[in-house]
């Protein structure tokens, strides 16, 4: 059982908190805290299994998502391991809501377009969750930069067997990052 220290906390959403691992500074684990608003989270659920198909797809490419690292227990509850985002100076990347709040959306559309390129080339679903605080943005150099999606991945709708098809999941994928522009951006 891995145990996850008070100190190692890093962030807290609607179900789950997110720590430091503690045997490797170059990950998180994503566990569902006590005293939330259901017993066990569906989205975490719903995260692993997305995470498991990518996986089973051969999936290489995670420019723009958090590498899977599998469920672990802990003392805090089951949970799953992801990589910890990090800029090139080691520092552990900002939200994109805080990027958006010093600068005018203009200044990333190179990179909104590339992370849309990136979930319709692979097919990858996202559902609601994704939105600017849900987005990390990387530094990859003082220029070039990165939007990582850290909460949203898979699909939360009752109907994804079209999502297995490539035309219907990317039609899924347009109408989503549409809304999201609307309402975010």
């Amino acid at each position: 059982m891995m145990i996850l220290k008070d100190e190692d906390f890093i962030a807290k959403g609607n179900e789950r908190a997110i720590y430091l691992h503690p045997e490797d500074k170059n990950k998180t684990v994503k566990v569902t805290y006590e005293s939330n608003k259901r017993e066990e989270s569906k989205q975490s659920k719903k995260e692993i299994s997305y995470y498991k198909q990518l996986e089973k797809r051969g999936m290489n490419n995670w420019k723009h998502l958090p590498r899977f690292f599998g469920e672990v227990q802990t003392n805090k509850g089951e949970g799953f391991i992801l990589e910890l985002i990090r800029d090139y100076d080691g520092e552990v990347s900002k939200s994109f809501a805080f990027y958006l709040n010093e600068n005018e959306v203009a200044v990333y559309q190179k990179e909104l377009v590339e992370y849309r390129e990136y979930f319709l080339d692979n097919c990858i679903i996202f559902n609601y969750g994704m939105m600017p605080k849900n987005i990390l943005l990387r530094k990859n150099s003082e220029t070039d930069f990165d939007l990582v999606l850290i909460d949203g991945l898979g699909d939360v709708s009752h109907f994804t067997l079209p999502n297995k098809i490539p035309y219907f999941a990317r039609r899924r994928i347009n109408r989503r990052w549409d809304k999201f522009v609307k309402k975010y951006l």
